[in-house]
């Protein structure tokens, strides 16, 4: 810290400025030890946050791949293709809309793939889209549309149903 002794330019000494440079106190360790408990403080608090995003992303995916398994094996399963795929897609509506799923404000498409005969493949692909939470505060792109899918094949025995 530098200050000013003296009377100035036009001071009636006439010697000009006279400074000294006095001593900065030395800074304390315990005022480091706040702003490092502070940074660390709100590190884990948007840590705790980015964990609470990936919940409903996580429960969406369950919900899907759930829902995709259980509708190819009864699209697969079914000796009417046409019955099959109705069924098979109310089967995979029931799962999204079940009380155990907790997948508020997501969204879910489905597609079935109806068997092309007797013993063919079969499948479900559903596609979903999580809210992404706390995207304000922690700066997070929206991921998009995703999706999960099964292909089941029935079994040699039912495709002599026909």
């Amino acid at each position: 810290m530098i200050e000013s002794s003296g009377q100035g330019r036009s001071g009636a000494s006439g010697s000009g400025d006279k400074y000294t440079i006095s001593r900065v106190p030395p800074r304390s360790e315990s005022g480091q030890a706040l702003a490092e408990t502070a940074i660390f403080s709100i590190m884990a608090v948007l840590l705790g946050f980015g964990l609470l995003t990936f919940i409903p992303q996580h429960r969406a995916r369950t919900v899907a791949t759930s829902a995709a398994y259980s509708c190819a094996q009864f699209v697969s399963q079914s000796p009417n293709p046409t019955w099959a795929v109705y069924q098979a897609e109310a089967v995979a509506r029931r799962t999204f809309e079940a009380d155990w799923s907790g997948t508020l404000g997501v969204q879910y498409n489905v597609e079935v793939l109806a068997p092309n005969g007797p013993g063919s493949a079969a499948g479900c692909v559903i596609f979903y889209h999580a809210p992404v939470f706390f995207n304000g505060l922690l700066g997070l792109h929206d991921p998009g549309w995703s999706a999960e899918w099964f292909i089941s094949q029935s079994e040699s025995w039912k495709a002599r149903w026909r």
